[in-house]
């Protein structure tokens, strides 16, 4: 039921920008792009872009160019991409949308460097998804478990619990140094 009401959403969105089929234009439509083989709409260009982004199999140059463009989704699906290069990771790291500096936050492949850097995030959605990524370097979630935020520390400690057993006895001293501190 819930995945016929998605294709029906999907099917009524791709119509209002789908070209007027059969219909004489003499001017350009702004709405499609001429291929080879017809007519295309904004929606599928949109649609093969957001598909090309996600595909690991997409060649880094791509990658680049399409962390480039001007709709955020689009970067926020490179930088969800784990074979985008960390040098576009970095640059998408800055990006002015905080959607895309998540994705960035939770790619396996983001460089600690950057890590580091998105952990001082001003979004704290951006900086508690830096606290929930297991392959964060463990200096960086004690950071975090010191976060203003109490979602953020909780989340930065369950994440230290899954990263290794010797950690365990550092994250109990952390614990009772916060609850301390709490009590002053």
């Amino acid at each position: 039921m819930a995945d016929e009401r998605h294709k029906n959403q999907a099917n009524r969105i791709y119509k209002q920008y789908k070209p007027n089929a059969g219909q004489p234009d003499s001017s350009p439509s702004k709405t499609s792009v001429g291929t080879s083989t017809g007519t295309c709409s904004e929606f599928d260009v949109l649609h093969v872009r957001r598909v090309v982004a996600g595909n690991p199999n997409t060649p880094q140059l791509v990658l680049s160019r399409l962390a480039d463009d001007s709709t955020p989704h689009i970067r926020r699906r490179v930088a969800e991409n784990p074979k985008t290069p960390s040098e576009v990771l970095s640059r998408l790291a800055r990006d002015a949308h905080s959607d895309v500096r998540l994705a960035v936050a939770e790619n396996p492949s983001t460089p600690p460097d950057v890590l580091s850097w998105l952990a001082t995030d001003e979004d704290m959605d951006v900086r508690y998804g830096v606290a929930e990524n297991p392959h964060m370097p463990e200096e960086i979630l004690f950071k975090l478990s010191e976060d203003d935020n109490p979602y953020i520390r909780c989340r930065a400690l369950k994440t230290l619990q899954m990263l290794d057993p010797q950690v365990q006895s550092r994250i109990k001293m952390m614990m009772n140094w916060h609850v301390q501190r709490q009590v002053m």
